[in-house]
């Protein structure tokens, strides 16, 4: 089985962001973008996709997501 995985942290590297610089950017809860990038939370609600494509100009959503083959 696929699934899909939320390459936050990478995209936080790779614009040398903190999670707070992304609270402030975003408006987003710190908490919730914590769980974002911890793979803890299994729910990401579309506005806060909108909010971190347009904080770190992101144009193709292959830069946000990546797929893979569950293995358990």
């Amino acid at each position: 089985m696929k699934k899909v995985h939320l390459q936050l942290n990478q995209l936080l590297h790779y614009h040398d962001l903190s999670i707070t610089q992304l609270h402030i950017k975003t408006g987003i809860r710190r908490a919730t973008l914590s769980e974002l990038a911890s793979g803890k939370r299994q729910r990401i609600q579309l506005e806060h996709i909108d909010k971190i494509v347009n904080a770190l100009d992101i144009k193709d959503m292959n830069e946000l997501f990546r797929i893979e083959e569950d293995v358990k």
